[in-house]
Formats: C-alpha cells, structure tokens, sequence
C-alpha cells in the first residue's frame, strides 16, 4: 500500500532529487536504490554543461534522435523547403555527420516519422480514410512502400506520433488517442490496454512505453506487450502540471523520454529540466534544472531524446540539437550563484546563461520570468512581487528592464552604474555608440539593450518620401485609398492593437519628457494620426489578429518582425510599416523586392530616429555586484550576441557581432540552399506567393548600418504606459470615445501611476 509523502522540490543541478509523492520506506522502489540512488547523487561531485550541435548544410530541423546500436548517434533531417529528408549518422557526438538523402519520397511534407537503432526509419503520410501509407528507409536511403489500415474501420484517424522500441517494433499513436503496433507487412494491432483513455503523446524507453494521458503516464512493456504496474510519481508529475499532456502535432511533445542505464529505469526531459526515474521508485531524480539549459521555457516542445550515458545526453528541438555532457571535476552546487531575473521568456536569454555558465561553473545563474503564463499572473503583481523583493534586499542580481519601470529604478538607487562594464565591451568589440548614447542617464549608463529593433515603411518611392512622419503616411494613405477605393492600403494584420503597437514603438521616443511624463500635445497628434491610418482600411478590420493582451509583441521567447512584406508581395496592401526584427527578416524583407519593386526607409525618421531596445540588462547596486557585472558584460559580449544562429531576436548591439552578421548575409548559407518562402494571398484567393532567400548586397548592408547608426532615442518601453496608451487609444480608433476624452484618460491614468 502506498502513501504519499510530501513534495519536497530541490531544484538544484546536477542528480537531486525531487520527492514528487510517492512509496514508503521499506518499499521496492527503495530496494532498487530511490533512496541509497539519491543518497549517492548528492554525494557526487560535477554537474552537466550544454553545447549546441551543428547540423549538416541542407539539414535545418530534426524530426528525431537516436543512439543507434554501434554506439552513434543518429537522426532524421529535414530540409523543409525543399522537402528533403536526410538519414543522418555521427560517431563523435555531432562534431562531424554523415547524411545520406532519403530517395524517392517525391518533396511530399511527411507529418510523421521515426527512426530506428539500426539506422533506418520509416515515413508516414497523411491517411486516407483508414488507411496509411507508408516509406520504410533503409540505411542507404532506398525506400519500401507498405501501407496499413487503422482497425475498427478508424476513419478520420492520422498517425499522431510514432518510435521504435528496442526489438525493432514499431509502435504508432493514432489521433484518437490509441496505441498500435505496425508491421511492415501491413498489419496493425492494438495490443496496448488503456482503459478507455485518450494517449496524447508517448515515448519509449528500450521496451518500457510510457504514454501520457489526462491523468498521469502509462507504462507498457513492449516486448511482452503488458501493462506494466502505475508509477505514482508520474501521475502526479501530470496532474501537478497539466501542460505536460498536452501534445502540439506539428512542433513535438512537451516531453521525451529515453532509456535508463540500469534495469528498470529511464531518462526524461520536459520544461523544467532533465530527469531519472527507476521504477517502483519513489523519487523522481532531477539531473539538470532547466534554469541550466536553452531548452526550457512553457512553450517549450521537444522532437526526441538520446541518451548514452550517465554523462552524454542529446536532446532535440525542431530546429536544434542540444549535448549536455557531464564534467566530474565542476562543483555539484557551485560556489556562487547568481540570480536574472526578466518578465517575459526569452530564448537568447536562455542561451546567455548556458553560455556564461560554460565558461563560469562556479558560478550557478538562477533564471527567473515575471510573466510565465501559466499561473496568471498579471504584470502589476509580477511588478509589485519583485518591487517588494528588492526592497527586502531579496531580489535578483540582475534586472532584464525590458517593461519595468527602468527610470523609477534609477531615481530610487536600486540600478549601479555599468558605465565601465559597457566601456570594456565596446574596447574589445565597439559598440553601437549612438545606442550607448541613448542608453545614458545624467551621464550615467545604468541599463544597456543587448539587442536593439528598428521600424520602417515599405513601399514605392512616393510611400517612402511620405514615410518621414505620421502625419505625411496618413495623408499617404488617404491619397492611395481615394486613387483605389477597393484595395487594402495598409496591410490585413493591422488591428487596433497591432497597428497602435507599431505607431507607438516608431513615435513615443518624441513624446517622452525627461522626467518620464507625457508630452500632452505630441501624444494628442499620435492618436489623430493613428485613427486616420486606420480608418483608411477599417471596414475590412474586422478583429485584432493578436490578442490584446501580449504587452510587446514577444512571442514564444523571441521578437517577432511586425512588417509585412509578404502582404506587399500577395498584393493584399500597398503600404506596409512595423519592426525589423533581425537579420533574418530584414534579409527577408529585401529578398521580396525583385517582385515588389519596393524599398524601405527608416519610419517617422522625420520626427525622431528612435530604436527599440531589447533584452536590456541592469545591476542590482549590493554590496558585491562583480559576479552580476561579468554577466551583463557575457551578455554584449560578442560570443553571446553571435549565438542565435538564426538572428531572429533582434539586431546586436555589439559591433563586432553586427558586422559578422552583415558579412555572413552577404554570403549566406541558406541561399546556397534554396531557402525560401511560401503564402497564401487574400482570403478570397487561391493564389500563393513566395520568394527565395537572396544575399544582401554591399548597398544594402550599408544602408542598413547607416540607418542602425542614425538611431539616437529609445521609444518608451515602460510596459505600465504602454498598455495604459494602446488600451485608451484602441477605444478611440474603434470610436468608442473621442479624442478629448481619450487624451484626459491617458494623462490621468500615467500621471497617477507616476506619482506612486
């Protein structure tokens, strides 16, 4: 009879555990080693570390992973574009690859695959009424075509997810939630028992299947094909945390699974971090705290999961394979501990941290967000949490200020100045010194962006002599929509919000006073300009395409481009205006330009050159604030800002890291791989548009550091503002109540919310 104990959550790093509920003592889980295994955990000197694993050029997702049977680690790539799949093999931990093209899948989009320890895999096509058809890969890339019927005449069902076990059986989860075994001769089985629940996801460990369901995990033995006794820890890991049963078909689970290096026990990885589990036992041991990795965050989904090891583990993402190797000399609990705190998720941030602590690990970075969506916290009580925090001198070591109220912070003490620290980034790589300018205050930098975004308008020659002010692309706008009364001017995802949003980030640095009060008059003609624009197009503004209440257009931990040169190009607007997000969208952007014949120009450049900037760093000012400064200073560093891959999270603010970007642009990978770019048009239309990726040419990267130069005042980010702003202002452009009224609302609402 088991009892439950109480949790007991340790998250520290490397193999400490965490009491989830479970056995007593005495119990079989402790004759198996739960509590002597903890024990020795402990005991254990040396954490693990991350790296990032290339892939092969052609190759930019992963659809599985797998310790094949020779001791190499093997996957299966994708180039998505040109929907090709790669059988991929590496006998050094993916320092080298061999990929082998899978031949003869004809470029169809595959929504299902698996591979298997020998090194072949099989492909699954979308079904037709209850039947599959199928690919199976031989090592050399050769396929084999079978097909299946799903039993119990299962029309309508898909093949959800699929992985073979340890024997070579392929096991398959149907979208109605069920478990089949598929041989290649045709047949398909449904020997796995569970009792009427719907199997949202599974993994498989050797032969241990464990399936997740609404209320907890299912464990099968495959090769006996039984059910295997319930695991109580597990159920309660899926009833505590209810997102974990959730599975997402086309980005992977939010949990993978692999095999133990002891009998009966298995390796798993979610959000919070990476995990051992002996069965019977009555602890789930915590090897790695998320905090640790690039790979957590609540959104977080994962394709596979290989492990070799006690000491080697692979886990995959869609676009990106993460090695976290254990080194026995670092200290289990390091000497210092360091904590960042940010209220939105962040992917470069995570990859920050598992930086820093690669080269610092003595040191342990606690990584905190304000705003993790899951517990409904709203922005108010995350501030009114860290403000009491920091008074209580119980706060993180360093802000990330994006939305907080970074001038309050100043005014009452609680930022040091890390003048010098920028002053050593910009000796050893430059820095953007008119962003270093603008980052000042009384001559003093207490917050410095690592990353920076810019607005712009695209269009013909007559819209970007207009694209100065606000007012000339409402007169613009106007002029075009008088001249084609049928056509969209500004593009379909300009909502109020949206549109609101991309107006404010390109005007509200004119409207700033230094004490960080409203300039009444200049706020009055943003929203006067702003309702002109809209109203040019808003009787097809049916909705906001984004919810109203995502603060700053941060999306699953990155910055999003808000331009839309894709509308341009499907002819669905004449004008289009928002953020350059990155290299990638910046490149992008001008990539459309053979077809659109269209430019860009930096938006209400006229008025103020303003910038956006982003992951904004700041130092708690303590007694001892050297370990937060050498964070700060990793995080400009160029080795950070260099470290997306794919330069989506905006533009760096360290100068040599931009000018390798730009460098790598002008001779871009991607290009020689045929990347491109898919759509659709209007709603109304079956038309799709596209275009491929091009190098940028030495004109445009000049023009663009030209423009990144110019850039001297950051718009306002104060989240608190911002939504007081947009919410009043969205209730003026859908003429709910006039200008004046709009106007008084706002000053009110700032004035009072300054004077707290």
């Amino acid at each position: 009879m088991r009892t439950k104990k109480k949790l007991a959550a340790l998250f520290l790093l490397l193999a400490m555990a965490i009491t989830l509920l479970g056995g007593c003592s005495g119990k079989k889980g402790e004759e198996k080693g739960g509590t002597d295994r903890q024990q020795k955990a402990q005991e254990r000197a040396g954490r693990f570390f991350e790296s990032e694993v290339g892939l092969p050029r052609g190759v930019n997702i992963v659809r599985s992973l797998k310790k094949l049977s020779d001791g190499s680690l093997g996957a299966i790539g994708e180039n998505t574009e040109k929907r090709e799949y790669y059988l991929l093999k590496s006998n050094d931990y993916g320092k080298k690859w061999k990929a082998v093209k899978v031949k003869g899948l004809r470029k169809r989009y595959m929504p299902c695959v698996a591979m298997s320890s020998d090194g072949t895999a099989v492909f699954f096509e979308y079904a037709k009424g209850d039947k599959v058809k199928a690919y199976h890969a031989d090592a050399k890339g050769k396929i084999a075509s079978f097909s299946f019927a799903f039993p119990d005449k299962g029309k309508n069902n898909q093949v959800h997810y699929a992985a073979y076990d340890a024997e070579g059986q392929l096991v398959v989860n149907g979208f109605d939630g069920s478990l089949f075994v598929v041989g290649k001769d045709g047949s398909c089985k449904k020997p796995f028992d569970t009792k009427g629940a719907a199997v949202h996801y599974f993994g498989i460990a050797g032969n241990i299947l464990a399936a997740v369901h609404n209320e907890g995990v299912f464990l099968f033995d495959t090769k006996k094909q039984e059910v295997l006794e319930e695991e109580e820890p597990l159920d309660n890991l899926i009833k505590k945390e209810k997102e974990l049963s959730s599975s997402d078909t086309d980005s992977g689970q939010p949990m993978v699974f692999s095999e133990g290096t002891q009998e009966d026990g298995f390796f798993f990885a979610n959000k919070n971090g990476i995990f051992h589990y002996t069965r019977g036992g009555s602890v789930i041991e915590q090897l790695m705290d998320a905090s640790s990795a690039s790979f957590g965050g609540n959104n977080a989904t994962y394709q596979d999961m290989a492990v070799f090891d006690n000491e080697n583990i692979f886990i995959a993402g869609s676009g990106s394979i993460y090695y976290y190797s254990y080194d026995e000399k670092a200290a289990s609990v390091p000497e210092q501990e360091l904590t960042v705190y940010a209220l939105d998720e962040s992917s470069y941030l995570r990859k920050a941290v598992a930086l820093f602590q690669k080269e610092n690990p003595d040191i342990h970075v606690n990584l905190e967000f304000g705003l993790s969506g899951k517990d409904g916290v709203a922005l108010e009580d995350a501030l009114s949490v860290l403000n009491t925090d920091i008074l209580a001198k119980n706060g993180p070591d360093v802000l990330i200020l994006d939305g907080m109220p970074a001038d309050s912070y100043i005014e009452k003490g609680v930022l040091a100045d890390i003048t010098d620290v920028v002053e050593e980034v910009e000796k050893e790589d430059g820095i953007f010194l008119n962003i270093k300018e603008g980052s000042k205050k009384d001559g003093k930098i207490y917050s410095m962006p690592a990353r920076f975004l810019f607005s712009v308008v695209e269009g013909d020659k007559e819209t970007l002599n207009s694209g100065g002010s606000l007012e000339k692309l409402a007169e613009r706008a106007e002029q075009l929509k008088k001249k084609d009364s049928s056509s969209n001017i500004t593009p379909p995802n300009k909502g109020t919000r949206t549109l609101l949003r991309d107006l404010y980030y390109a005007d509200s640095a004119a409207w700033q006073k230094e004490d960080g009060s409203i300039d009444k008059d200049r706020m009055e003609k943003f929203l006067e300009n702003a309702k002109r624009i809209y109203d040019v197009d808003k009787a097809d503004k049916k909705e906001d395409y984004q919810d109203k209440s995502i603060g700053d257009g941060t999306f699953s931990g990155i910055k999003a481009n808000t331009n839309a040169s894709d509308s341009l190009l499907g002819k669905q607007c004449k004008i289009s205006f928002g953020t350059v997000a990155g290299f990638l969208g910046f490149q992008g952007m001008c990539s459309t330009w053979g077809q659109t014949k269209a430019d860009y120009c930096l938006m209400n450049g006229d008025t103020v050159k303003s910038y956006i900037p982003y992951l904004c760093a700041g130092v708690v000012a303590k007694e001892n604030t050297e370990t937060a400064r050498m964070f700060v200073k990793s995080l400009l560093g160029k080795k950070a800002e260099t470290a997306d891959i794919n330069a989506t999270t905006g533009f760096p603010v360290n100068r040599a890291a931009f000018d390798a970007f730009c460098k790598e642009k002008m001779d871009d990978p991607h290009v020689k791989e045929g990347l491109s770019m898919a759509f659709g048009g209007s709603s109304d239309s079956d038309d799709i548009y596209g275009y491929e990726y091009r190098n940028l040419t030495q004109k445009e990267v000049d023009k663009l550091t030209q423009i990144a130069e110019s850039l001297t005042e950051p718009s306002m980010t104060n989240r608190v503002i911002q939504e007081i702003v947009l919410g009043q202002a969205d209730k003026y452009l859908l003429g709910e109540q006039s200008l004046e009224s709009t106007v008084d609302a706002v000053m009110k609402k700032v004035n009072l919310y300054l004077a707290e």
